[in-house]
Formats: C-alpha cells, sequence, structure tokens
C-alpha cells in the first residue's frame, strides 16, 4: 500500500513488516495533516490518497487514526455494531441454526403469553433481530485491560480483526510510552498484518520503524 499527499514529495510506503515513522517539526503542519487524516477516516473530504497496486482504497474504510489513546473504548458504537453482525452470522450458521430457532419460538410464545396477561392488544414483528437481542442483554466485548497501553493493543487487535483496518496511525504516542512497550507494538501490527505509522512532533532518536520521514521547522522534507 501507498499513502501519497499532493503537498509532500515522500510517499509512505505501507508494509506491516516495516513500521513507518514520520516527525512533523512544525505545529502548524503537524494540527493540518492530522485533521486531515482523521477527516478522512471519519469519511470526510481530504488529499490523502491510500492505494494498493495502482486501486485506491477508502481511507474510512481501511485506515484508524489515534490521537487520544486514553479515551479508547473496545466497546464503541462501531465495533459492537460488527460484532453484532458477525454474531448474527454466526447465529444463523449451520452449527447454530437450529438453536436459534428454538430460542425465537420460545420468545415468540413467551410474547403471546404476555400479552395475555397484559389489559393492551399488543403485536410484534413476525421475525425477531438477533441483533436487537443481543444488544438488549447487553452483550459487549470482555475489558480486561488494567491501563491505557493494554486498551491500546485491543483496541488495536478489534478494529482490524473486526473492522478490518489495514493502517493503524498513532500521533505522539511516543510520549506516554517506553521503548519495551514501543516494540510490543510494533510486534502487534505485524501480528494483526496491520501497516503502523507514528506520526510524532519531534525525533526520539533511534526508532524500530524501518521507514523514517522528517518534515523540520522550516518545511524542509528529509528522508
Amino acid at each position: 500500500m501507498k499513502l501519497v499527499h499532493p503537498d509532500l514529495q515522500y510517499q509512505f510506503c505501507l508494509d506491516c513488516t516495516e513500521g513507518c515513522e514520520w516527525i512533523v517539526e512544525s505545529p502548524e503542519l503537524l494540527a493540518k495533516y492530522v485533521e486531515e487524516l482523521v477527516c478522512q477516516t471519519q469519511g470526510g473530504d481530504g488529499n490523502f490518497v491510500l492505494s494498493e497496486e495502482g486501486r485506491e482504497l477508502s481511507i474510512s474504510q481501511n485506515m484508524e487514526v489515534i490521537v487520544n489513546p486514553f479515551s479508547l473504548n473496545v466497546n464503541d458504537k462501531k465495533i459492537l455494531s460488527k460484532l453484532y453482525l458477525e454474531l448474527a452470522e454466526l447465529a444463523a450458521g449451520e452449527t447454530m441454526y437450529l438453536v436459534t430457532q428454538e430460542i425465537k419460538h420460545q420468545l415468540q410464545n413467551y410474547f403471546i403469553e404476555l400479552e395475555q396477561s397484559s389489559s393492551f392488544a399488543l403485536e410484534s414483528d413476525s421475525e425477531i433481530d438477533v441483533t436487537a437481542l443481543f444488544k438488549g442483554i447487553g452483550v459487549k466485548i470482555e475489558h480486561t485491560a488494567t491501563d491505557f497501553f493494554e486498551n491500546m493493543i485491543s483496541y488495536i487487535k478489534l478494529v482490524t480483526e473486526l473492522l478490518k483496518k489495514r493502517v493503524i496511525v498513532l500521533v505522539n504516542i511516543r510520549s506516554y510510552i517506553t521503548e519495551e512497550q514501543l516494540e510490543e507494538l510494533w510486534k502487534t501490527a505485524i501480528y494483526c498484518e496491520a501497516a503502523l505509522i507514528l506520526i510524532e512532533n519531534r525525533q526520539w532518536g533511534f526508532s524500530n520503524a524501518k521507514n523514517q520521514y522528517i518534515i523540520d521547522r522550516d518545511y524542509c522534507e528529509i528522508f
């Protein structure tokens, strides 16, 4: 995959085995490019183009930008929606089909008895939506993380597996993690087969990223 921008000479060559670190020393440019990426991941307009073998890819479908690692929720709406869809497919599959139909039948009988005990004339849909059942009983991802870093690793694994995100962008993450945690982050990206881009506002010295690109305060590109 490649990520390009018309204002930049550098082309980000994205590979899950080769991390990429982008240092933007100018606060104005850092804000500009991060805001643009965030906007595009949310389906808005922007000038970044993500492509693979000459074919343009949707940034909103393939990229996740993490600006605040402390606010990540492994049970946010987009994750749960996708989880419910996958569980619904399992419920309708060969292994669980008969069990699912039996549960639906019991629920319909339960509603009939409930209606008979009520003083109201009621009606319901003839087909029960199992995703509504999952939401009704509060099905969610078990949260076992003890700190923000563990939670972030869990979040990355979920968005790559469930949402099929292929590019993870982390902004100024090196301000919050140790070198050992950074190594674990690289390994997680490789395990998830996701390309990892670290966007930083300064150079931290040695980096495991095989591709490093710098825009200094004078707007000069170094790569």
